[in-house]
């Protein structure tokens, strides 16, 4: 584990009996069977739970487990650990795991409550699930849809465990851990990550449908409590991995990158596509994205594939060297550049940024969302609410061949030097920060349904919060200044104008025509 600051004044002494742990009635724990007992490790003393860094909390404070991962040298299994003492620290994850009882999630200053909505998506009504799925992007299955293909996704921190597939009756496993490599089987799996992280779940599982189209529906989701013999074993997975990412956090390296996308438009407002100056396909660090215009594959829109860097200022000369490279290919005096989030009606444009060095984590994912999405959410063009909830959905993300992953959800910051300068500080931020960081800032619905019907007066009412949660910490002070201006202009009520050229902010010369 890494060496993380204990919690300020929250030093608490814990026990926990084995039938409290399951909370079950002592016929039902033996019905589970040996296997049941076996998850199961009574230590004594601080020291012997000191090095877990993974909770379960079942409904009480005064009643946490700590999930034990084995030692790799051994090869032991993970185990459940009940203890008399326990000492939280900056950093570790505490697993709600109560189907009867929310658990805050500031419950814990410094601390990541996993599955922060589990007992209200326990008890969700299935209107309900649709409605926030909708909201979300997402296909809920409506009622009288014909069967097609139905998969049982399993799910430990936002990262399919087991994918099956149901039939007849049965279930046949289709893949194991990890993402699959199958273009269908990634689509199932990634409709059922969604479908948990819009209810609150980092663990959890989700019945979703693939009709003969490609389409993915979601059938069910729910979290997995820890008082089954599946539950158990997924707390200790989580447990385990959880450890491994997060060791030696104090000396990696975290890098940020980015690919975002801009538009060439003719004098009539028309698209010129990308693909006419670049060639189709993804090749070099300017070029031509592509995109499925109803079942064609097209490449309209110009994508920017910078080298990574470790601070903003230097991401966005990366940037800027890139967009002079590609105006050397794009010659034509008479074409716009524009970004944003949607500068042409029906054409939506994203802002991806890469980082690796930090474990990707539902909190890190959800810090991101309220510290960066949401700022530049204010101060985007009153025409970018098109783009969502199909793009720029809360917490999209995609893994990376590199280790590291894409967080999609923002738009196309190429509007200015300073609007991209402040996604990639934010970005940086909450990278450094998300083990450390007391709380998490604007995690209310009702500003995720603001966020997604564009209502910039109910979200404006986040910003002071997540000001104060960034201004907070240790890695402000040198990207404040980056920070700042985009703060300041979302208080003013400020928006870019998604009609410009983008080479003026970026001081790209225009061909004379």
């Amino acid at each position: 584990m890494p060496n993380m600051r204990q919690i300020r004044g929250r030093k608490p002494s814990f026990f926990l009996s084995r039938a409290l742990f399951f909370g079950l009635e002592t016929g039902r724990r033996t019905a589970m069977g040996g296997l049941a007992e076996g998850f199961i490790l009574s230590l004594r003393g601080k020291e012997a739970v000191a090095m877990a860094s993974t909770w379960l909390w079942r409904g009480d404070d005064s009643a946490l487990a700590g999930v034990q991962p084995a030692g790799q040298q051994d090869g032991e299994a993970a185990a459940i650990v009940a203890a008399s003492e326990i000492a939280l620290q900056a950093g570790d994850a505490v697993i709600a795991s109560s189907p009867r009882k929310a658990i805050s999630p500031d419950a814990y200053d410094g601390i990541w409550v996993v599955n922060a909505g589990a007992a209200h998506a326990a008890v969700m009504s299935p209107s309900e699930r649709s409605r926030i799925w909708r909201r979300a992007g997402l296909s809920p299955k409506e009622e009288g849809e014909a069967d097609t293909r139905v998969y049982r996704v399993t799910v430990v921190n936002l990262e399919p465990f087991a994918i099956h597939r149901l039939a007849g009756g049965r279930s046949q496993s289709i893949a194991a851990e990890g993402w699959p490599d199958a273009p269908p089987l990634s689509r199932v799996a990634r409709a059922a990550v969604r479908a948990l992280y819009a209810l609150g779940l980092e663990i959890g599982e989700a019945e979703v449908s693939l009709s003969d189209t490609g389409r993915a529906s979601i059938v069910a989701a729910w979290p997995l409590a820890a008082d089954t013999l599946q539950g158990a074993e997924l707390a200790r997975r989580f447990a385990a991995k959880y450890a491994a990412e997060t060791a030696g956090m104090a000396e990696r390296r975290i890098l940020i990158g980015a690919d975002p996308e801009f538009a060439l438009l003719t004098p009539a407002g028309k698209l010129a596509p990308a693909s006419r100056f670049f060639g189709e396909g993804a090749r070099g660090a300017a070029g031509a994205d592509a995109m499925y215009i109803g079942r064609r594959l097209l490449y309209p829109v110009a994508e920017l594939r910078p080298e990574p860097a470790e601070t903003p200022a230097a991401l966005a000369a990366n940037v800027r060297r890139l967009l002079a490279r590609a105006a050397a290919k794009i010659g034509d005096p008479e074409l716009r550049w524009a970004a944003g989030a949607m500068p042409l009606r029906g054409l939506a444009l994203g802002g991806h940024i890469h980082i690796s060095g930090a474990p990707l984590t539902g909190r890190l994912l959800r810090l991101l969302d309220s510290c960066a999405a949401y700022p530049l959410a204010l101060v985007e063009d009153p025409a970018g609410r098109g783009r969502r909830p199909r793009y720029g959905a809360l917490g999209d993300f995609r893994p990376q061949p590199h280790g590291g992953f894409e967080y999609r959800t923002l738009p196309s910051w190429l509007v200015s030097p300073a609007a991209a300068k402040a996604a990639f500080a934010l970005a940086l931020l909450c990278a450094r920060e998300a083990l450390r960081i007391p709380r998490l800032p604007a995690q209310e619905e009702r500003y995720e349904e603001a966020y997604y019907a564009g209502d910039r007066t109910e979200l404006a009412g986040c910003l002071d919060a997540v000001a104060a949660a960034v201004s907070a910490t240790e890695s402000y002070e040198p990207l404040a200044r980056y920070i700042e201006p985009l703060f300041e202009s979302a208080r003013q009520g400020k928006t870019w104008d998604e009609g410009k050229d983008i080479r003026a902010k970026w001081r790209i010369p225009v061909p004379v025509q």
